[in-house]
């Protein structure tokens, strides 16, 4: 009984967010499992599809990791990503002929997916868009009101939604529509091993090429979408600052240009532009050695769907600044310190905190080691391979 993965999310600019490293990390926890923990089931992955439906498949899940050719996915290999998914994923479907096709990245509705027998898994990982949907639905989706009818139409057509924790499962029921029972909660998997060994790269060099070897520093990792609260970071940071935390902000993530520029008017803004580091992209080995030298990773985000850059500091020992309540907190636990988003002194009082406190600091890198376990690749998919055999039967 084969279920399909689609992997072709992985040659598009989603390789580098969120939904690629899921589909990656999926897809080497699964090869990681041993015959007798799948059943009857065969996973298979979808590496190519075509616009009039041809494609290419592997039994070797984990070693795709997108196309040759592709180093840098430009926002072209999106769309026509997209339009094939829309128009042409059922004539392979039909071709191959699984028992279900999981898609990880859930943008771009296939259609016409009734023509044939497969079952549909789709993975929600966050309702962002339709919670906000005046700040994420503009013209190019049809604004609001039709922005969220599409969005409500991706999982409510799906045979079964996997969210990506309890808080993205309550708010696929109350913002997409789900029914409950279609809806199973498994955690995002991340390779814990890989970031809690000793990084690869001699940390110095990459400090000095970051500019923060000789300063303290906070870490944020990520992108400047509206939910992630960048005003609310930056005022606490400039919060911290006043509460005498002597320390910079390194800020590691792709912008473009405008939003580089917005990054930097908005320090600008709060006084700390002079104390604010646009890294740029970061590789997984120098993140690995910044994480390992900041004082503390900070999100305080609005709203997430998981939060998988808070594994990834658990794991590598650094401490957590992030947000109460929703997922966040969720994953963070008691390795955190915990605050509400749109107070920006008490984000402050936080950093200041951890900039000074080192006994803190090692109480929180050890709560973190400890937690971070339960969210590896392997407890991923465990429970993803218990998902599909409930569902299929196997």
């Amino acid at each position: 009984m084969t279920v399909l993965l689609d992997l072709t999310s992985l040659d598009t600019p989603s390789r580098h967010r969120g939904p690629g490293r899921y589909v990656r990390e999926l897809a080497h926890g699964l090869s990681e499992l041993a015959p007798g923990e799948l059943g009857r089931l065969k996973i298979m992955g979808l590496t190519h599809l075509g616009l009039g439906g041809s494609f290419r498949v592997t039994d070797d899940v984990a070693g795709f990791q997108g196309s040759a050719g592709l180093p840098a996915p430009a926002p072209k290999d999106h769309y026509r990503w997209a339009y094939a998914r829309r128009v042409a994923l059922w004539r392979a479907v039909r071709a191959i002929d699984p028992v279900a096709v999981h898609l990880g990245d859930p943008n771009s509705t296939p259609l016409f997916m009734g023509l044939t027998n497969c079952k549909k898994i789709v993975t929600c990982h966050d309702a962002i868009p339709a919670r906000y949907p005046a700040k994420y639905f503009g013209l190019r989706d049809g604004g609001p009101a039709l922005g969220l009818a599409i969005e409500k139409r991706r999982y409510r057509t799906a045979d079964r939604v996997i969210a990506i924790s309890d808080a993205t499962r309550r708010d696929a029921c109350s913002f997409l529509g789900v029914p409950p029972e279609r809806i199973v909660r498994v955690y995002n998997g991340v390779d814990v091993d890989r970031w809690a060994r000793e990084p690869a790269l001699d940390p110095r060099p990459v400090l000095e090429r970051h500019g923060v070897a000789e300063r303290a520093f906070f870490l944020y990792v990520g992108a400047s979408d509206w939910h992630k609260n960048i005003e609310g970071m930056l005022a606490g940071f400039r919060e911290a600052r006043a509460h005498g935390a002597d320390a910079i902000l390194a800020w590691a993530g792709k912008l473009g240009e405008d939003e580089a520029r917005h990054a930097r008017d908005t320090a600008a803004r709060f006084g700390v532009a002079d104390d604010v580091r646009l890294l740029g992209f970061v590789s997984d080995d120098e993140l690995s050695v910044l994480y390992r030298a900041a004082r503390a990773h900070i999100l305080v985000s609005w709203c997430e769907g998981f939060g998988l850059t808070v594994v990834e500091a658990m794991a590598a020992g650094c401490p957590v600044v992030t947000t109460r309540g929703g997922s966040l907190s969720e994953v963070a636990g008691d390795a955190a310190l915990t605050v509400e988003p749109d107070d920006r002194a008490a984000i402050g009082a936080a950093l200041a905190r951890l900039a000074s406190d080192a006994d803190l600091r090692s109480v929180l890198a050890g709560r973190g080691r400890e937690r971070a376990p339960r969210f590896s690749r392997r407890a991923q998919a465990e429970a993803m391979a218990r998902a599909y055999r409930d569902l299929l039967g196997a």
